[in-house]
């Protein structure tokens, strides 16, 4: 069985993501501490969506290094 995230001290690479994820979809109205931060991951977890967070990781990469991949 997994183990249960209650906070982000041994995932910071976790909360990064999520933080972006929450701007993006929420623009001025996302509230990103940790509470809310991770009640968006049990959402996203309920939801079966966690591939939310790597569509954002994909898309902030491929906006700040272009696609090296055409041609």
């Amino acid at each position: 069985m997994m183990e249960e995230i209650n906070d982000f001290r041994y995932n910071p690479i976790l909360r990064k993501m999520l933080v972006n994820y929450c701007l993006r979809m929420y623009e001025e109205d996302a509230i990103i501490d940790d509470e809310h931060l991770l009640m968006e991951y049990k959402l996203l977890i309920r939801d079966n969506n966690l591939n939310a967070l790597f569509m954002e990781e994909y898309l902030i990469n491929y906006f700040r290094d272009g696609d090296d991949h055409s041609g």
